[in-house]
């Protein structure tokens, strides 16, 4: 029954872009190309019957450590929580020098037009992301924030000072 509601998400899908007939291929992928600019990978899973989202970010890693540090950091800054990736998450495949973002969407209680209703947001996050990526790769990344850990000030000598007491 996931699938099927996976396969009805697609189809709602592909009447709000205006292409009928979106179909899941032998790997149960959809691969659709935004505005010549990224793919979006849509790949239902059975075993988990979620939808998965996906499309890079960055192809290629910067070559010196200190941009790459500089990259991770505020990826990782961003996928906290998934707070600024769309409840999703980013990773990394250092071999194929490749950054992911993803974002799922469970099939098995999902409405058929939660594709559609998420699709916007989710091309939103990746547009802003890779031009994040792509500024910090230039050198261009407002570079304002600390790259250092915040100290932490003296425990105060009090009973519970510093700790939230429950």
């Amino acid at each position: 029954m996931s699938f099927e509601n996976a396969k009805e998400n697609l189809k709602e899908f592909g009447k709000e872009l205006g292409l009928e007939g979106l179909e899941f291929d032998e790997n149960n992928t959809c691969i659709l190309g935004i505005d010549d600019e990224f793919s979006l990978h849509l790949t239902y899973e059975p075993n988990s019957k979620r939808l998965y989202l996906y499309s890079p970010l960055l192809d290629g890693l910067p070559r010196e450590d200190k941009v790459k540090l500089r990259l991770y950091e505020r990826l990782l800054e961003g996928s906290m929580l998934g707070g600024q990736m769309a409840g999703g998450g980013v990773g990394v495949a250092v071999k194929e020098e490749l950054i992911l973002i993803h974002c799922t969407i469970d099939m098995e209680h999902a409405v058929p037009a939660a594709l559609r209703a998420f699709a916007p947001l989710y091309v939103e996050t990746v547009e802003k992301w890779r031009k994040i990526c792509a500024e910090i790769c230039e050198g261009r990344d407002d570079n304002t924030k600390s790259t250092t850990p915040q100290q932490i000030p003296p425990h105060t000598g009090r009973p519970g000072g510093g700790f939230i007491r429950a």
